[in-house]
C-alpha cells in the first residue's frame, strides 16, 4: 500500500538528527485564492428563450439602454428582477444557488447563518451587437458578481462575446509567471460567478449575423457579512 506523507513528513529523520528540525516548519502556502463558480443551470431551456424575449422587449423600451448606442453592448437598467414573469423567479433562484456556493467555500457552515435580509441583489441585461469590447472593470461594491449567458449565436469570430478573467495579481501580469487572462465560452444556460473584486471583461461581437445576450448580477451583503469575499 502506498504511503501518503504530508510536508513535514517528508522531511528525512536524517534532517532532524541533523540539527535542521526548523525545516518541518517552512511551509509553501497558496494564499489569496479566487473562487469561481461554474454551472449550467437546471431548467435553462425552459426558461432561456422567455429571457430572451424579456430582454430585448425591454431593450427597445429602455431609455438608457437606447442612449449608449446600438453599436456597443447596450447595459439595461439594474431592475431586471422586479420584473414580474416565471422566468425572472428561476433567475433569482439561479443567482442564489451561485452565491451560496461561493459563500460555504468562503465561510463553511458559517455561511448558514446568513438571511435573506442580509443580502442585496440586483441584475441587468447586456446585448451584445457589433461593436467595442466591455472594457476590464470590477464591481467593487458588491461581494459575489456573475455572468449568465442567455443566447450565444455560433456564427461569426471565434471569441467573440467570450468572458474574460484577469489575473489579479498587478505584478504578475507583466512576467511569465501569469496564465494571462481565463477565458469562458458563452454557452447558453451556463453561470459564471466571482469575487465583485475580480477584473474581468467581455468582448463584443464583431459579425453582423452574431446576437450575444447576457445576464450580469451583483450580490451585496450588509455590513456585518462583508468579509464575505
Amino acid at each position: 500500500m502506498t504511503e501518503t506523507r504530508n510536508a513535514e513528513d517528508a522531511l528525512s529523520e536524517t534532517d532532524v538528527g541533523t540539527g535542521n528540525a526548523d525545516l518541518a516548519e517552512r511551509l509553501v502556502l497558496q494564499m489569496w485564492r479566487t473562487p469561481v463558480y461554474q454551472a449550467d443551470c437546471t431548467g435553462a431551456a425552459e426558461h432561456l428563450p422567455h429571457l430572451r424575449d424579456l430582454i430585448l422587449e425591454a431593450e427597445e423600451a429602455d431609455r438608457q439602454a437606447a442612449a449608449a448606442g446600438r453599436a456597443r453592448p447596450i447595459k439595461s437598467s439594474q431592475i431586471m428582477l422586479t420584473w414580474r414573469h416565471p422566468s425572472i423567479d428561476w433567475l433569482r433562484r439561479q443567482i442564489g444557488i451561485a452565491g451560496d456556493a461561493l459563500a460555504h467555500a468562503v465561510l463553511g457552515e458559517a455561511a448558514d447563518e446568513i438571511r435573506d435580509d442580509d443580502v442585496s441583489v440586483e441584475a441587468w441585461a447586456l446585448v451584445c451587437r457589433p461593436g467595442d469590447p466591455l472594457r476590464p472593470h470590477t464591481r467593487h461594491d458588491s461581494a459575489w458578481s456573475g455572468l449568465l449567458s442567455v443566447d450565444a449565436e455560433p456564427r461569426g469570430d471565434s471569441d467573440a462575446g467570450h468572458l474574460r478573467l484577469l489575473d489579479p495579481r498587478p505584478a504578475a501580469v507583466q512576467r511569465t509567471s501569469s496564465p494571462g487572462p481565463v477565458g469562458h465560452t458563452p454557452v447558453p444556460g451556463r453561470m459564471i460567478a466571482f469575487p465583485g473584486w475580480q477584473a474581468h471583461w467581455m468582448r463584443a461581437t464583431a459579425a453582423d449575423t452574431r446576437l450575444r445576450i447576457a445576464i450580469a448580477w451583483n450580490i451585496a451583503y450588509h455590513e456585518r457579512w462583508s468579509r464575505v469575499s
